[in-house]
């Protein structure tokens, strides 16, 4: 019987790489910006782990950038399955400006069991 908690496979999925820097981690994922003082490609990465409590479960992974949305998606999965999902995008942020996002889960059927947020710069 699988249970309603975070298993290894889950805690090595959503492992942030060395060279990132956490941005949120929970369960709802966040809503803030990102600055830099020169032009840089930044890579804005959220990855989703969530519990199916029931069969058909979905669990998508959003960002949105101004106007523009991109979308990760695990599912459909029977109940007491483990739904993995990741979504990332590359932005260049201005230098001086701040860049705002939104990063979030969306579960259909399942609950939420951890979402982390992160970016790296890219060189």
């Amino acid at each position: 019987m699988a249970h309603m908690k975070l298993n290894e496979a889950d805690d090595d999925f959503l492992s942030v790489p060395q060279a990132a820097v956490m941005i949120a981690s929970g369960v709802s994922g966040t809503e803030t910006f990102i600055e830099r003082d020169k032009d840089t490609t930044v890579r804005i990465v959220l990855q989703t782990v969530a519990f199916a409590t029931s069969d058909s479960a979905k669990l998508k992974s959003c960002i949105e950038v101004g106007d523009a949305q991109a979308f990760g998606e695990d599912g459909p999965a029977p109940a007491e399955h483990h739904l993995q999902s990741v979504q990332s995008v590359q932005v260049v942020v201005k230098a001086g400006e701040r860049l705002g996002f939104k990063a979030y889960p969306v579960a259909s059927g399942a609950t939420v069991l951890k979402t982390v947020v992160y970016t790296a710069d890219l060189r």
